[in-house]
């Protein structure tokens, strides 16, 4: 009776190394990674409790793993090649929130050829990746000396107003050149900003809205990260859930600024 124990026990973990190499690597992988989760990026600070260590990019998170929330708004952007994104957040009883990522895809895109278009545009978080060139109609918005673009906003207590560069029909946002005053830069940072078109003597105003500018390096790990998870999409599931990141994290794009940044980046179009 034994020797048929034994026996039977060792066609038993026979059969279950045959499983799992006809399974192979990928098939593993997904069981390994069933309720795992890449960490793509942190608002605020956000500690793993029994380390006391900081949740950071990259990190891998495993739901019920103790979380202190530093504060009410402090969050976390988390990816499952199975499951998809998710939000880590603080919830009233100290427990942590797992919810699904919003799924907004919107971009800025179309023609910008009268004022409308404009303040349609400009407005609320706006992001900006590298060096923005957005073309406008030059019947409706002639660019020149006489004729541009400016914006304004608070720094020290002080209105600065900063005109914006241009070549022929495009206007052209760069943060060195907004965040520079009396020839001196300034840090780097989300606040509120009017843009107005000066035409001869008269200013009109576009609209009120936050242009975002992430650092580069950073944005280019996080897109690495979702693109990692989502290796057997194609280009096009893949530019959609970048997009929809981008959104909840730092702002609505702009198409063609994005476009371009994805193509040049990752050589994904």
């Amino acid at each position: 009776m034994k020797m048929k124990t034994l026996v039977l026990g060792s066609f038993t973990a026979i059969a279950a190394v045959m499983l799992f190499s006809v399974m192979g690597n990928d098939e593993t992988k997904k069981l390994a990674s069933t309720d795992q989760y890449k960490v793509i990026k942190v608002d605020g600070q956000i500690v793993f409790q029994k380390t006391n260590v900081d949740m950071k990019l990259g990190d891998v998170f495993m739901p019920g793993t103790p979380l202190d929330f530093k504060t009410a708004q402090s969050r976390a952007a988390v990816i499952s090649s199975l499951k998809g994104r998710f939000v880590l957040s603080s919830s009233e009883q100290g427990q942590t929130n797992i919810l699904p990522a919003a799924n907004n895809v919107s971009s800025r895109a179309g023609a910008l050829i009268n004022l409308i278009d404009l303040q349609n545009h400009f407005s609320g978080k706006y992001l900006v990746i590298g060096e923005m060139r957005l073309q406008l109609g030059k019947e409706a918005f002639p660019m020149d000396e006489s004729n541009f673009f400016y914006l304004t906003y608070m720094h020290n207590n002080e209105s600065i107003r900063k005109k914006l560069s241009f070549d022929g029909d495009y206007l052209i946002l760069n943060k060195e050149e907004i965040f520079k005053v009396d020839g001196k830069a300034i840090p780097v940072e989300e606040k509120e900003m009017t843009m107005f078109y000066r035409q001869g003597d008269e200013s009109k105003k576009i609209g009120t809205f936050t242009p975002v500018f992430p650092e580069l390096g950073s944005l280019k790990t996080e897109v690495e990260i979702i693109m990692a998870e989502y290796g057997d999409k194609d280009a096009a599931t893949q530019i959609k859930e970048i997009t929809a990141y981008l959104n909840e994290f730092y702002g609505n794009p702009q198409k063609d600024n994005l476009g371009e940044w994805l193509k040049t980046e990752f050589s994904l179009q």
